[in-house]
């Protein structure tokens, strides 16, 4: 074997160049800031805790549901977006025991977005036959406007509150609003803000499709910028949402000095200034005692989608139950 430039093929290759993204120094400081951080005291309990079940991307399954006093379903209820999907999906959670049941659409829940079925007639018309061809469903072709709700609570990029014993209210804000990957319903250009100052001040819950950036959105990072930060300006106690399925779990943010700025280097261009701030926000944390610093609460996060990867018909992931 003739070799060339003299070149030995028994020579091990040379090692891969590790490539690193713009900012990468400036992120990684920032997250040894934050792992170093002491959070401050939590606020107390609320004397009536109040249990919620988190459910979504269910695509016409029917995953177990914990009981509880309030059961969300952050949006896909279909496969393709038919009346006979989501009515049978509808019909299941309103026989659901919890004394509210608040649902949100999805990007798949094609019969809720008129103008998106208005605007793409040749879509609607592939998963009607989708539909029709599934053996799992049972097809029937009516508008939206006939699909009987029961004691279903939908939100479209609104809001609602809800009386519980004990004098415990909670506000839920919801929307079905994803950044546009292909082509499907509530989704808009993802350069495009369509968050600041959406969210009601004092909401409670902010219960959507998509998932704010950096929370729960997989590997590629998949969730909304502006989200992340309306969810810092209104810091709700909790985030729902689904729609990457491999993002399914839960994480917790205190929303203080150090949270905000952590948020705003890693996700919204913040440069050395805000981590300077940060730095300063840590080191106060070690030297004043815990119990003389504000109390802050937490905001958790909620992925809960129920299926499996692209499998939209296979359940892998259990409800999410929490206490608030």
């Amino acid at each position: 074997m003739s070799l060339r430039n003299g070149s030995d093929p028994r020579e091990p290759e040379s090692a891969p160049r590790i490539v690193k993204l713009p900012r990468h120094r400036l992120r990684s400081v920032a997250s040894t800031l934050k792992s170093l951080h002491r959070l401050p005291c939590p606020p107390p309990l609320p004397t009536h805790l109040l249990t919620v079940v988190c459910i979504s991307d269910t695509h016409c399954t029917h995953p177990p549901i914990p009981p509880g006093n309030l059961l969300l379903h952050a949006g896909d209820l279909s496969k393709w977006g038919t009346f006979s999907e989501i009515q049978a999906q509808l019909t299941w959670l309103s026989e659901q025991p919890h004394k509210y049941k608040v649902v949100i659409a999805g990007n798949h829940d094609l019969l809720l977005d008129p103008e998106f079925k208005e605007q793409h007639p040749e879509r609607w018309r592939e998963a009607a036959q989708a539909a029709s061809d599934d053996k799992h469903i049972d097809y029937i072709d009516r508008p939206a406007a006939h699909l009987d709700w029961g004691n279903v609570i939908y939100l479209q990029d609104s809001s609602v509150t809800l009386l519980f014993h004990g004098d415990r209210s909670l506000r839920i804000y919801g929307s079905p609003l994803t950044p546009r990957y292909g082509l499907s319903a509530f989704q808009h250009p993802p350069s495009k803000d369509v968050w600041t100052d959406k969210v009601p001040p004092h909401t409670d819950i902010i219960l959507t499709h998509g998932p704010p950036r950096g929370h729960l959105d997989g590997f590629k990072k998949s969730g909304c910028a502006f989200l992340t930060q309306e969810v810092v300006r209104v810091q709700p106690c909790l985030v729902v949402c689904g729609h990457i399925h491999v993002g399914y779990g839960t994480e917790e943010r205190v929303y203080d000095q150090v949270g905000i700025a952590y948020e705003q280097i890693s996700g919204q261009g913040a440069g050395w200034g805000t981590l300077l701030g940060m730095a300063w926000g840590v080191t106060w944390g070690y030297l004043i005692p815990r119990s003389w610093r504000r109390s802050e609460r937490k905001t958790t996060f909620v992925n809960a989608a129920v299926v499996e990867g692209w499998e939209n018909h296979r359940v892998k992931n259990e409800a999410v139950v929490l206490q608030v």
